[in-house]
């Protein structure tokens, strides 16, 4: 009995050390480290395996309890990625053109300190929560499991394991600054050999590069078939957040920033189609500083036209910066923890920070605002047709309502 016992001790020793073996190789060929806050689904036992379900079992127990860590506790940064060192600066520097489409707003805001002004989270999570269990309400995509989304549609979800912490990041609402303190929590970043500190410190261009983050489209490379699971865990025990904004006003802020400004890679790749398409414009010059200065900008009527085309989409899914949120953080699949919103964003940084006990290492940046307001939309969609508002509105309805914003009527009637 007692070599049987010390058999089976062997065994389950050697196995553990085997996955261990395979999980490090995965993870130098990913990113050189690993990450402790890991478990592994237990295989599903038929009659005949009867005789092993005890073992099984005792190695699944074995390897929650030496990979399933306190959370909180400090373990292995992710790849930390040296970068060659830049002069950053608090305050980026605009052309004045700049300034002027974007409309910043850099007067000082302080967030207020209070607590969450009546119960605003929890009143958003029920809302959203309630929603998803809601059958009357659909929308493509909703029933589907978190198992069936693809690996490429999870690539917004960056992870920091040092604090158990999920960030799905949605662009045009306050997405760059959110990622440089995950830079920082994560430390994945260095500068002259450590750690960035300060958010501000990290250069723009590092901050929207890839690899600089952890996310999870990255899983199956480093972990292989333990990956979904990986991230199911992860989901359960980490405190995940996101930050949205008024789905109209996103719009024309993604509009003013990559059309109104010149930006050679959105020219190329969709200004080019749409003013050949929409604006019956041939011979198209090469370059957006030529185009520019001969005056061919596309339109917001342009611009919508792209969106509520059929064809757009059967070519290539929406870019990210006009993606609607539910496409690019599945609330109904991820329950998240924290809701915040850029019409409250000091108040919303403030709490979060405070809720992932990070508030006395860094302060969201109290950065420029960008003045693209709800009170302009009138003005941007007047030239609009409202059957194209319309449509727009149904393209865009899921975000509006999960996230609490209310239909813009004044836009959808004559």
């Amino acid at each position: 009995m007692t070599k049987t016992r010390l058999f089976r001790l062997w065994l389950v020793l050697g196995s553990v050390f085997m996955v261990l073996l395979i999980i490090v190789y995965w993870d130098n060929v990913g990113t050189a480290h690993f990450y402790l806050h890991t478990s592994f689904p237990r295989p599903h036992p038929t009659p005949a395996q009867g005789a092993e379900k005890e073992f099984t079992a005792d190695v699944d127990a074995f390897l929650q309890k030496l990979l399933s860590g306190g959370l909180k506790q400090s373990a292995p940064s992710g790849r930390r990625t040296e970068q060659p060192s830049v002069q950053a600066s608090g305050r980026p520097v605009l052309s004045n053109a700049e300034e002027s489409v974007r409309g910043y707003d850099w007067s000082a805001r302080d967030a207020q300190q209070g607590p969450d002004p009546g119960g605003r989270q929890a009143e958003r999570r029920s809302v959203l929560r309630g929603l998803c269990a809601n059958a009357s309400f659909v929308f493509p995509t909703k029933e589907r499991s978190f198992d069936d989304i693809p690996n490429y549609e999870l690539n917004h979800l960056i992870v920091d394991d040092r604090h158990g912490v999920i960030y799905c990041y949605v662009p045009k609402v306050a997405c760059t600054n959110w990622k440089r303190v995950m830079i920082v929590l994560s430390e994945s970043l260095l500068d002259r050999g450590a750690p960035y500190r300060d958010p501000l410190d990290i250069p723009r261009e590092y901050v929207h590069n890839s690899s600089t983050h952890l996310t999870f489209n990255k899983f199956w490379r480093r972990y292989g078939k333990f990956s979904r699971h990986l991230m199911k865990i992860k989901l359960k025990k980490y405190t995940k957040f996101l930050f949205v904004r008024d789905p109209f006003v996103r719009l024309i802020s993604a509009f003013r920033s990559k059309f109104q400004l010149e930006n050679e890679e959105f020219y190329r790749k969709f200004a080019v189609p749409m003013l050949t398409m929409y604006a019956n414009r041939t011979g198209l010059p090469s370059s957006v500083s030529e185009a520019f200065s001969a005056g061919l900008k596309v339109s917001f009527a342009n611009f919508i036209q792209y969106l509520l085309d059929p064809r757009t989409e059967k070519l290539a899914p929406f870019n990210e910066h006009w993606r609607q949120v539910h496409r690019l953080c599945h609330p109904c699949q991820i329950d998240y923890d924290f809701v915040g919103k850029l019409e409250t964003l000091d108040q919303d940084a403030a709490q979060l920070l405070r809720l992932l006990k990070v508030d006395k290492l860094l302060h969201f940046p109290p950065s420029y605002r960008n003045r693209t307001a709800s009170s302009w939309e009138e003005g941007w969609f007047a030239p609009i047709p409202l059957a194209w508002r319309q449509q727009l509105y149904k393209l865009y309805e899921a975000d509006f309502v999960l996230f609490g914003y209310p239909k813009p009527e004044n836009l959808l009637r004559d």
